[in-house]
């Protein structure tokens, strides 16, 4: 595959992701500027969040779109170069023929969880 085609394929990804994040957010009061999609090649997060769209999702975006995606190496990646930053670390994923799925620590998960729980007292 030529190396345009796979930063087209990582970019649709990457704007899939912006978009349902954006549409979520509009019930919270966040406009699209709020949510942006970094540029392919660029340091840092795929997905931008201003500090409003922080304040409700705490979250540091990954996205990787392969033909066979190593989720394990991906992700400890990607938390070893955010882990000294509070959020929430999530790896967005999709091979070729697959859903979109998202990967997060175990603990981080039930902590999630347990407040939702907390939340239908």
């Amino acid at each position: 595959m030529k190396t345009a085609s796979a930063k087209n394929k990582g970019r649709e990804l990457q704007k899939l992701v912006r978009d349902m994040y954006r549409n979520l957010g509009r019930e919270f009061g966040l406009v699209d500027g709020d949510i942006e999609s970094r540029g392919m090649g660029q340091p840092g997060v795929d997905i931008i969040l201003s500090p409003f769209a922080r304040s409700l999702v705490n979250h540091d975006i990954e996205c990787k779109r392969h033909r066979r995606t190593s989720v394990g190496p991906l992700f400890k990646e990607h938390f070893e170069k955010y882990k000294d930053i509070e959020s929430l670390k999530l790896l967005y994923h999709q091979d070729n023929y697959s859903d979109t799925l998202v990967t997060m620590r175990a603990e981080d998960f039930f902590s999630i969880l347990k407040q939702a729980f907390s939340r239908e007292d």
